[in-house]
């Protein structure tokens, strides 16, 4: 019996139930999840669409859910960091393209079941159409994992390294064993933090977005702020009630409080075996001299996650130092443009990832994901399937 693939595109994650595209983006962890994307449908500044491709074959249940791929027509960027021409410029590229996977989470894993290339192959192409018909040069995937951005170059993709992503992985560990796999040094720095912070009286809880994110607004407008964001309060409040709607459930809100008064918080989301954080807010007329900014975001958590049996603590991009002395191992993620054919990318020199180990030590950059899965110049004319020995 032939295979057979259906490529369909539709407008809403509403169309798709979650528990099967949960099945399929599982590896992708929250940023893929049915839940996550469908917050981000919500937000304004984009259209999108998902394609979808199912796959017949004979030892298949028919229709399965092969592969999908998110695709935003983005009007109004408000993140900087996922500005176009930021990506752009790290794969030595102009024109106009058609953003594809990630709009927001720092972090994209491709959904696609392990044998699932020709299927891939047909979700591709259909994408490509699209963004011919757009008229731009092709689709632009930001922070790609190294196996989406492996699966991608086999297909003809340029790839850039873009930065990394930064993770403590506990495995459930308590606190103290946590501490035990920090350098002497950073044992003790560790501790006089959180005890500085105990003994500054906050008083202390875990709450849920939906019952506090009004209180948290104008905390999160203020750390905003001060890195320079606009930010005004009543955004900040809209944005997260539309989190709280769509992510609830997962919510997880470390606060600190005085009399009542929340002065300091973290957001994170807890989602299969991983805590997610997404965002900090403080009032800094009355914190700043507790290592609140450490406790909240990395010591409770901890705690925490040893609790639940919990394994790891999503950190995301920047601030590498901070992330690495308090055990955080970082992994590449990717800039990856896939142009339509016919349109020729600039042949370019693998990405020279050597310094990362360089600046910051080996044993925090998993080997097997910083050497990366190509070695040659781009060539090839842009279509899925170009590269030679591509599936």
């Amino acid at each position: 019996m032939p295979i057979t693939f259906e490529v369909r595109a539709v407008p809403s994650l509403t169309e798709i139930a979650a528990t099967e595209w949960d099945a399929l983006a599982a590896p992708g962890g929250l940023y893929a999840s049915h839940a996550w994307l469908g917050s981000v449908e919500r937000e304004p500044g984009a259209g999108v669409e998902y394609l979808l491709a199912r796959g017949r074959r004979p030892a298949d249940h028919p229709g399965r859910l092969a592969c999908a791929l998110p695709l935003y027509d983005v009007e109004t960027e408000y993140n900087p960091y996922y500005a176009h021409r930021r990506h752009l410029d790290l794969l030595g590229l102009e024109g106009s393209w058609t953003l594809a996977g990630a709009r927001r989470g720092y972090r994209y894993e491709l959904p696609a079941a392990p044998d699932t290339g020709p299927e891939l192959d047909a979700l591709l192409a259909a994408a490509l159409e699209r963004a011919a018909a757009r008229g731009t040069r092709g689709l632009l995937f930001p922070f790609a994992t190294t196996r989406t951005a492996q699966l991608l170059w086999e297909r003809g993709a340029a790839v850039a390294l873009d930065g990394a992503d930064a993770a403590v992985i506990t495995d459930g560990s308590s606190f103290d064993e946590y501490l035990r796999k920090l350098s002497s040094k950073r044992r003790i720095a560790v501790r006089h933090e959180f005890s500085t912070f105990r003994a500054a009286g906050y008083e202390l809880g875990l709450e849920k977005l939906a019952d506090c994110y009004t209180e948290a607004a104008p905390l999160l407008g203020q750390i905003q702020r001060k890195y320079g964001h606009e930010a005004h309060d009543e955004r900040m409040r809209e944005y997260l009630a539309g989190q709280a709607e769509a992510l609830g459930k997962y919510s997880r809100v470390f606060t600190a409080r005085r009399s009542g008064r929340l002065v300091g918080f973290s957001l994170m989301y807890e989602f299969g075996d991983t805590l997610y954080a997404r965002a900090v807010g403080f009032d800094y007329a009355e914190t700043g001299r507790a290592f609140e900014y450490y406790a909240l975001c990395y010591y409770l958590p901890v705690e925490y996650m040893h609790r639940q049996g919990l394994r790891r603590l999503h950190l995301g991009m920047e601030t590498y130092e901070a992330k690495l002395a308090r055990g955080a191992r970082l992994g590449p993620l990717w800039s990856v443009a896939l142009p339509v054919p016919g349109s020729p990318l600039p042949g370019r020199e693998p990405a020279d990832t050597s310094e990362w180990p360089r600046r910051f030590g080996r044993r925090a950059l998993p080997e097997e994901e910083w050497q990366q899965p190509w070695a040659a110049p781009w060539e090839g004319s842009g279509a899925p399937g170009a590269r030679e020995g591509a599936r």
